[in-house]
């Protein structure tokens, strides 16, 4: 496998998949963030908070934003096929669901992860959400329809020896696999979602906090910065 790098921006942290596109919030260690955005041609552009919101969550931004207590760029984001949203609150606890024409459809205290922080989260059709607990070296699975944890990886554990999650930063869910990136011991899993079954993808050099596969390339964020992954 080839690491090229694409910019030092965001990196530490995750991006986020527009249309052709990835978008980058970079927190500038606490102050006002900037915007930045590549595709195809590699070339990192910068953009403002209005590109970066319509670009992520689509024309629907600002209806949400009146509902969620904070600016879209403060949420980890996912999508259903049929275009619902839902938004994690940034190392918090509470997760917000909308429709496609922006209507709020949840707005749930999780009562999963023992008191770990969720750090990322994915839909999986037709109607759960996977959940990464990185404090507590754990992902989990939680049905929608009743709210209920129905799988998990990991024990929701302080130790960070753990093994084989170890901080894990996020989650990516293409077809039926779900890829783990451990910031913790720079291990990448992939997990069969039909099986359960996890196997080792990968080990990387640096920390790993993102892994994610877009129709423009395969792309991991590391402690230096965000790279094309390439055979």
């Amino acid at each position: 496998m080839k690491l090229t790098r694409i910019t030092d921006k965001g990196r530490t942290g995750n991006f986020d998949v527009g249309q052709s596109e990835i978008l980058i919030c970079s927190w500038n260690n606490g102050a006002n963030p900037d915007f930045y955005a590549f595709d195809n041609s590699r070339t990192v552009r910068q953009v403002d908070e209005e590109y970066f919101a319509k670009a992520v969550v689509g024309e629907t931004y600002k209806k949400i934003e009146q509902v969620l207590p904070d600016k879209v760029h403060h949420y980890r984001i996912t999508k259903s096929k049929s275009g619902d949203i839902y938004f994690c609150t940034y190392q918090e606890g509470t997760i917000y669901g909308f429709d496609s024409f922006g209507n709020s459809i949840l707005n749930w205290n999780i009562e999963v992860g023992e008191g770990h922080p969720i750090h990322d989260i994915k839909y999986q059709e037709p109607d759960f959400l996977w959940l990464a607990f990185p404090t507590g070296q754990t992902v989990t699975q939680v049905r929608l329809t009743d709210k209920q944890e129905v799988f998990k990886i990991g024990e929701y554990s302080w130790d960070d020896n753990c093994e084989p999650l170890s901080y894990p930063e996020s989650i990516f869910i293409k077809d039926n696999y779900l890829f783990i990136p451990n910031m913790g011991n720079s291990k990448l899993f992939k997990v069969d979602l039909l099986t359960k079954k996890m196997d080792l993808l990968m080990t990387f050099q640096e920390k790993i906090w993102q892994y994610e596969e877009t129709e423009i390339g395969t792309f991991v964020v590391t402690d230096t910065g965000i790279y094309e992954l390439e055979n």
